[in-house]
């Protein structure tokens, strides 16, 4: 339920040395017709400790590949959308641009391009891209996701948090909203929110409080700073 009703706010948010770039549109497994099709081939993890992930995108969603490599999809439901993805490794630095034509002037925009990371950890995943929308679903490494007048989903999975994961914003540059769903609550863990004046919390299970994620003992797991807009849910 709770990764039914993150599909339906990411919906509705959407519609308001190079050693694989090239462009792989039709790349899709004929032998698979019900998955989405791949926009590019795997790329191996191994001896990667460090991915950035950059370009210009209506959206993009992150989520855990079972495979020991990264994937790319194609999850967008409009067949005119088009992008392309390269990648470019330099030493344990995995560089990955996806870019989508002429994002600026589509609003219609029914699904994402989907990396799928591999559930190996990594020291730092990097977000800085012109995404509207940027959806992360369950990753086992920190995160760094950087605003760019976005929507962020943050889809959690209490045993995986065990890293940072830090949206950071400024004055000139805000998160527009912030939606963090929890399977449960963590244990020892510490939310660090921060809103814009005027910006607002909703909390309506009092879940900050009532499950101790304000004074946590444990690592920040949670930071976002510069929100105008941050919502907590959880299953429980």
């Amino acid at each position: 339920m709770k990764r039914a009703i993150a599909l339906l706010a990411i919906l509705m948010g959407m519609v308001g040395l190079s050693a694989c770039a090239i462009d792989n549109r039709n790349t899709s497994d004929a032998s698979a017709p019900d998955r989405p099709e791949k926009i590019y081939e795997d790329v191996s993890a191994e001896d990667c400790k460090q991915v950035n992930i950059s370009g210009s995108a209506s959206a993009i969603v992150i989520r855990r590949s079972e495979s020991e490599n990264l994937e790319f999809y194609n999850g967008d439901l409009n067949p005119a959308h088009t992008y392309t993805v390269s990648c470019d490794r330099e030493g344990e630095t995995l560089n990955i641009e996806l870019v989508m034509e002429n994002p600026e002037n589509d609003n219609d925009v029914l699904g994402s391009p989907m990396i799928c990371i591999p559930q190996k950890e990594f020291d730092t995943i990097e977000i800085d891209g012109d995404f509207r929308n940027v959806s992360l679903d369950a990753i086992h490494s920190d995160v760094l996701i950087h605003a760019h007048d976005s929507y962020v989903y943050l889809d959690l999975e209490a045993d995986y948090l065990n890293h940072n994961i830090t949206l950071t914003g400024s004055e000139s540059d805000t998160f527009r909203s912030v939606s963090v769903y929890l399977d449960r609550f963590p244990d020892n863990v510490k939310m660090d929110l921060n809103v814009i004046e005027g910006g607002t919390i909703h909390d309506s299970a009092d879940i900050l409080k009532e499950k101790g994620l304000e004074s946590g003992s444990g690592k920040p797991v949670i930071r976002v700073n510069y929100a105008q807009e941050i919502n907590i849910y959880s299953e429980e």
